[in-house]
């Protein structure tokens, strides 16, 4: 490694640093293992893949002693996290085989013997797309018996849904059903997930140790048969990621609604000169803001406590200040904030309030607030270090990269919509579109990292038909996309469908589409501004509507984008089923098996939030 240099080498010094430091603390085996890796990846890699010590071939076609590792997520946090596990057990010399859960013949787990599961709830207590076919399996009246199975769950979610890791609750339970026993208790993780899920991870290789033991020796990759090569191994330190944000500069900030609309929507630009950071059309930007100063101050008035008290958290001691300014959350509830805060509280207003509610109206009580609503409308008294204890950490907000480095370079966009709360009649901003629109200036910095979504791809044949379905602030993907087809040279047959309140005010990007109209590669724009007609017309409408020309793109190879808020996403799809039904003269059961194979086979590709 010392003789490694930028000359003889595509790194740069600071990654050449970091490498040897990381590779100079590798044993001959662990070397080995990441050398066997490498030449797989290389090789074309798979999106099923074996890491297991040097064995035999028959050792490898056995499921015996194989520790399955099974991931599904919506946005690919799931899939990460189970790369990075299978290469650290493999580490430890186990035989590991990680597997997406589309990837996976249901049946098959009658064969198996050991298995985890990592998996994130999407919208209200939903499975990710990858995981329906294996609940509908178990959900299905046939006799299936995993007596053999033994199995843990790694389960994703947010605390602020009341159906918090429901889909990891869901599986665990259908799994249980059928005769499989757990090994060790389901971890439900928030949206801070790295260190419950390094710990389980731990716990999984030592029970993998003592009960899959394996001749001692180094690691090599066999690939499987399907194509994806995006496996991770460890996190790299050269790369920038949430713990490690890049610095951005704000370069341009322009408000794109008109200004009679009731929408604030902004586009922002910001410079990643310097970076490295390289971006696909489909992924996203992990953005770090802050909360209010104003907010800050507000919430400690009412709660008396003086903004300089220095409170320890995680054996750090900051004042109450820094913490809810820079650490803590306070836009976003949930169940367990509330619970613990109602607790405390002088009376049983609050908590008799709560159980009152049935479970849709708690899901909007808690959606509709932001901690200083539910201070001001149930005071209480609290310490600064009770304060700090009880509300979470803040974490990072993700948007759709609206641009394509092809066209912008050293650049990335973003689309944001102000968010709002009126819960006790008093309008606030969600803390990421206030501190993106109101409070940045070009020239200021803000902590970004990639969020990779391979999930939401355009497709390699560039030839490929495409539907691109987006309300809102959905568009911006879409945006991202033309940008790169153009830079390519491509031209298919495109087809947009955007929905928002006006046409006048509401249209985002209206000259950029309008332009690509023009010059052939948009073949055609179908507008849903539900505020312009007398009855309201939404996206599903425009589908409904065409759905037998949606139908003939089908037929030749079209594939269907969606991207928007959960609610827009469910009634598209149910659109969608509906039409193929009274196109092709199919009973509602057999026009759902088409969208589900549409969404089996990637051709219904969705960023749904």
């Amino acid at each position: 490694m010392n003789s490694l240099n930028t000359e003889n080498s595509p790194f740069t010094e600071q990654q050449i640093v970091q490498l040897r430091q990381s590779l100079g603390q590798l044993d001959p085996a662990q070397s080995a293992w990441l050398s066997g890796y490498l030449a797989g990846r290389l090789a074309g890699g798979s999106q099923a893949a074996v890491l297991a010590p040097l064995t035999s071939a028959a050792q490898l076609t056995s499921e015996q002693g194989v520790l399955n590792v099974f991931y599904a997520s919506q946005t690919g946090n799931g899939e990460d996290l189970a790369q990075e596990f299978a290469s650290r057990a493999a580490l430890a010399g186990l035989v590991v085989k990680s597997q997406s859960l589309t990837e996976l013949k249901p049946a098959v787990l009658k064969k198996l013997d050991h298995a985890v599961f990592i998996i994130s709830t999407h919208g209200e207590g939903d499975p990710p797309d990858d995981a329906l076919d294996l609940f509908e399996y178990l959900e299905s009246v046939r006799t299936i018996k995993l007596d053999s199975l033994q199995f843990r769950v790694l389960a994703l979610g947010d605390r602020s849904y009341s159906q918090f890791c429901e889909a990891g609750r869901k599986l665990e339970e259908l799994l249980l059903a059928r005769g499989a026993r757990t090994f060790a208790e389901r971890v439900d993780c928030d949206l801070d997930y790295h260190a419950p899920a390094g710990v389980w991870s731990a716990e999984v290789i030592e029970y993998g140790c003592k009960e899959l033991a394996r001749e001692e020796s180094s690691a090599v990759l066999v690939p499987a048969t399907s194509p994806a090569p995006h496996l991770s191994v460890v996190p790299s330190t050269a790369e920038w990621n949430r713990k490690r944000p890049f610095p951005a500069m704000v370069e341009r900030l322009q408000k794109i609604t008109g200004l009679e609309s009731k929408k604030d929507v902004y586009h922002l630009e910001l410079s990643l000169q310097d970076s490295g950071l390289r971006y696909e059309p489909g992924d996203s930007l992990g953005v770090w803001a802050f909360n209010d100063p104003e907010l800050v101050v507000d919430v400690l008035a009412e709660l008396a406590i003086d903004p300089a008290t220095e409170v320890e958290v995680a054996g750090s001691v900051r004042t109450i200040r820094e913490l809810l300014t820079r650490h803590l959350e306070l836009t976003r509830l949930s169940t367990d904030t509330i619970g613990t805060y109602a607790s405390q509280t002088m009376g049983q207003e609050l908590k008799g309030h709560l159980d009152s509610l049935d479970d849709e109206q708690c899901r909007a009580f808690i959606e509709q607030r932001q901690f200083i609503d539910l201070v001001k409308e149930y005071p209480a008294r609290l310490s600064a270090q009770a304060l700090a204890e009880l509300l979470r950490p803040l974490t990072p907000r993700s948007y759709s990269i609206a641009s394509s480095q092809a066209s912008v370079d050293e650049e990335v966009h973003l689309t944001v919509a102000t968010r709002y709360s009126d819960a006790i009649g008093q309008r606030r901003r969600g803390v990421a579109s206030a501190y993106l629109n109101y409070r940045l200036q070009p020239g200021d910095e803000i902590g970004v990292f990639l969020e990779p979504n391979r999930r939401f791809r355009l497709p390699q044949n560039r030839s490929t038909p495409l539907i691109l379905i987006a309300a809102g602030t959905g568009i911006a993907p879409y945006r991202a996309f033309l940008q790169q087809l153009e830079a390519e040279g491509a031209s298919p047959q495109t087809w947009l469908i955007f929905g928002n309140p006006h046409l006048r005010t509401d249209f985002l990007y209206q000259r950029e589409w309008l332009r690509w109209r023009k010059m052939g590669l948009l073949a055609r724009i179908d507008g849903a501004f539900s505020r312009d007609h007398a009855e309201k017309r939404y996206v599903q409408h425009v589908v409904r509507e065409q759905a037998e020309e949606i139908d003939e793109w089908l037929n030749a190879g079209a594939q269907i984008y969606l991207c928007g808020g959960l609610a827009m996403g469910r009634e598209v799809e149910q659109a969608l089923r509906q039409g193929i039904a009274l196109n092709r003269g199919l009973e509602d059961e057999a026009a759902a098996e088409v969208v589900a194979g549409l969404r089996r086979d990637r051709r219904l590709l969705k960023d749904l939030y």
